[in-house]
């Protein structure tokens, strides 16, 4: 049996349609909240296992009889109203994982981490792979809390534990059913597609396709040694270039982009969280995210292609991919012109 906490999020339901395909005989239970929603697992037979991750006795029911293990479940918040929650749920989560797979005795387990758990080096210093956490001084508590739960699993691995780590960096692709911030953002720039002038910041990150990433997971679990990390990051791009590749995806004019100084991008960023808090909607931007984006993107997979064969696709692709897929699911307004260009170069 294989259980995967974390299943109904952007990586968690590709990985559960992968597992799928690869393990069509084995049973995979996934590990779930009340009320969430499992339309992206239609046409799949699991064992749905509800629970909290932050009870022990949940977890240890969830782990039993599992021979592997995909500990996905974690809180991703850039604008954290409650950082006692991210500990309790990415922390405590992860070390209540680590100990039932000890008890059981599970083969193997993978453990989705993040980049953010690894140190900004200075300077532009290529960002590689480490085994000593936590890591102090890091940037914000999402941070903070992804680095203390890695700190957990190696804890693990030195009792005896079989577990591999991944750090994926920023996460966008198609299949994005629950709305994460970049999958928001490309929503909005789809629709803005009139506009002729753009106001951006000079800011830039490591994005990654999530297939790609559910490709390196299940490599890193079927070939890498216990108590190994493995990188899995995409390509380095600026805001700036984020605009221009969705115009070129979908066929439209491009823009001309000038950037604001950051501190007003900080200050609007402030505002738009407070009011996002205010009416209880999910912001794009935040002070943390602008942090993120002024932060080192120079992030080597070379480890992962290296040892697992690990090769992320061209981002024009997941650009096309991913407006393709919101256009089929989830509707966005679009001209006739845009969606053609999608169809045509898929």
């Amino acid at each position: 049996m294989i259980l995967v906490t974390g299943a109904t999020g952007h990586i968690g339901n590709v990985l559960v349609n992968q597992l799928a395909v690869l393990y069509p005989d084995e049973t995979i239970r996934v590990f779930l909240q009340p009320q969430e929603k499992l339309n992206m697992f239609d046409g799949l037979t699991l064992e749905l296992f509800f629970g909290d991750i932050r009870r022990e006795r949940d977890v240890r029911r969830a782990v039993n009889g599992a021979r592997l293990v995909y500990h996905l479940a974690g809180l991703i918040d850039t604008a954290p109203r409650k950082p006692q929650l991210l500990d309790q749920v990415n922390v405590t989560g992860t070390r209540l994982i680590v100990e039932a797979c000890l008890e059981y005795h599970v083969e193997r387990l993978l453990y989705v981490s993040s980049v953010h758990a690894l140190p900004d080096l200075p300077d532009n210093q290529v960002i590689r792979e480490i085994t000593e956490f936590p890591v102090p001084n890091l940037l914000g508590p999402y941070a903070r809390s992804k680095s203390a739960a890695t700190a957990a699993v190696y804890d693990g691995i030195r009792r005896g534990l079989d577990a591999v780590v991944v750090f994926p960096s920023g996460i966008i692709g198609p299949y994005d059913y629950q709305g994460s911030m970049m999958g928001l953002l490309l929503r909005y720039l789809s629709t803005q597609g009139w506009i002729r002038l753009i106001m951006t910041f000079n800011g830039a990150y490591n994005f990654v396709d999530v297939r790609d990433v559910v490709s390196g997971i299940l490599a890193a679990s079927q070939k890498g040694k216990s108590g190994e990390g493995f990188i899995l990051s995409g390509h380095e791009i600026c805001l700036r270039d984020v605009i221009r590749l969705e115009r070129q995806a979908l066929g439209q004019r491009q823009p001309k982009i000038f950037f604001a100084p950051v501190w007003l991008v900080r200050l609007a960023a402030g505002i738009a969280t407070g009011f996002s808090r205010m009416f209880r909607i999910k912001p794009i931007f935040t002070p943390y995210s602008v942090s993120v984006l002024q932060s080192n993107c120079n992030i080597s997979h070379d480890k992962a292609t290296a040892e697992l064969g690990y090769q992320p696709r061209p981002l024009l692709d997941t650009f096309r991919d991913s407006l393709l897929w919101m256009h089929e699911n989830q509707k966005p307004r679009r001209s006739r012109k845009a969606l053609k260009t999608l169809r045509r170069t898929n």
